[in-house]
């Protein structure tokens, strides 16, 4: 691997066969879990985009943040996609209502399951899922790093 000290976007390393695979693709998934948003509009009542634009705009930089820290294996980035993911899954636990958003219909029934996954994985509370699942790989992989 890499230098452990150095810092980068898109650290080379990441595409290396030894990279821990859950790792690299907690950082994808952060990244579309980030930005997805700003290329869906769901139709609901103003109030609870309201309320979905303010999560997603607080969320989008630290998250985009905390995917580059992981791909970067910083135990701080890894401990903030932990938390985000969290405080995600609680958001949807505390306003359920917000899920119809995230939830797509169409007039062909096979796309409105595959979009909806999709959109549930990247802006709902199944991506903060998985998240939460790898997090004792993404926290044994980043402890010999420093910072």
């Amino acid at each position: 691997m890499a230098d452990m000290g150095t810092f980068r976007i898109f650290p080379p390393d990441r595409m290396d066969k030894e990279f821990p695979w859950p790792i690299w693709a907690v950082g994808w998934l952060a990244l579309f879990k980030a930005f997805h948003w700003l290329a869906y509009e769901p139709v609901q009542p103003e109030t609870l985009l309201t309320l979905l634009g303010t999560k997603y705009v607080l969320n989008m930089i630290p998250m985009a943040i905390f995917a580059i820290g992981a791909w970067n294996l910083r135990k701080w980035a890894m401990w903030g996609l932990i938390i985000l993911s969290a405080a995600n899954l609680l958001f949807f636990i505390v306003y359920p209502q917000s899920l119809s958003a995230v939830l797509v219909e169409s007039e062909v029934y096979i796309y409105s399951i595959i979009l909806s996954f999709i959109t549930l994985l990247c802006n709902g509370p199944i991506g903060d899922i998985f998240i939460l699942l790898a997090s004792p790989i993404l926290l044994k992989h980043c402890r010999q790093v420093p910072g």
